[in-house]
């Protein structure tokens, strides 16, 4: 083992899961989420400080790991506005390596993301290379929460699924297209907003036509970020929440697609917490 003492924390847009160590002792939180591109570092801090800022000796390692951190200065802004809470010893990585690192720990394979957003990557036991480039809930992110939340939406505004959904839907939400405009448009984050309804996709997943909106997601998915790619002959791993609730459907496509998908969960944290115990 290495370091006895550490803290990690796993960052997705909807939560951030933090576990602070020391021996064998293990204290879990959860703070607000963060993604490099949406979020605000200032609303992560006071939600730190809050929740667990007792905990926190600034001569702890921290290893944090977030989406959105694609560039070597995001990288080094966010390690920076961190050292404040925690001190200097904080490293900084995107979250596609933490999610590597607890699944494969020094092997390779094929990474995926599939929480609110989408991302993937292939890693060699060391290294992440990303596939194709993710672009976010307006452009990409495909297989997503928020991509499954537009093309519900689409579906139900544009009529294009039966009576019985399109009911199901008012019957929950009584919203208009015109009340959907308005909070994407208008309001902050409108990739949570979309993603919201996961949970209505998952309560009518065994509705044919819900069904194949998931299983055209995650063939999307695949196509986006794998279609021509080397590797494919590697394990595929998946953490987040949608590949977790969906998981007999993903594992459906991944087969039909000749891909082995090898381990689904939700959230990376403990198997962080098992590398750095390791490996650091």
């Amino acid at each position: 083992m290495g370091n006895r003492s550490f803290i990690v924390g796993d960052a997705g847009g909807t939560g951030t899961q933090w576990r602070v160590v020391n021996d064998k002792d293990i204290k879990q939180f959860e703070t607000v989420g963060f993604n490099a591109y949406t979020h605000n570092l200032d609303d992560l801090k006071t939600s730190i400080i809050q929740t667990f800022g007792g905990e926190i000796d600034k001569n702890t390692p921290v290893f944090f790991y977030a989406a959105g951190i694609d560039t070597k200065e995001q990288k080094k802004s966010t390690k920076t506005f961190l050292a404040t809470i925690f001190g200097e010893s904080v490293f900084v990585e995107n979250d596609l390596v933490g999610v590597a690192r607890a699944l494969c720990g020094k092997e390779e394979g094929n990474v995926c993301i599939l929480g609110t957003g989408s991302n993937a990557c292939f890693y060699n036991g060391s290294v992440v290379n990303k596939v194709s480039a993710s672009l976010g809930y307006v452009l990409g992110d495909e297989g997503s929460g928020a991509y499954l939340g537009k093309k519900l939406m689409m579906g139900v505004f544009r009529e294009q699924f039966s009576k019985s959904i399109i009911q199901a839907f008012q019957k929950e939400f009584d919203l208009t297209s015109h009340d959907v405009i308005q909070r994407i448009y208008h309001q902050p984050r409108p990739n949570h907003f979309l993603a919201s309804f996961g949970s209505f996709i998952l309560q009518h997943k065994n509705h044919p036509e819900i069904f194949r909106l998931v299983q055209k997601s995650f063939h999307d998915f695949f196509d986006a970020f794998f279609v021509g790619k080397n590797h494919l002959a590697a394990p595929f791993h998946f953490s987040g929440s949608i590949a977790f609730h969906f998981s007999d459907i993903l594992r459906e496509v991944g087969s039909e697609r000749g891909i082995y998908i090898k381990n689904i969960i939700q959230s990376p944290i403990a198997g962080l917490v098992l590398y750095h115990q390791k490996y650091d």
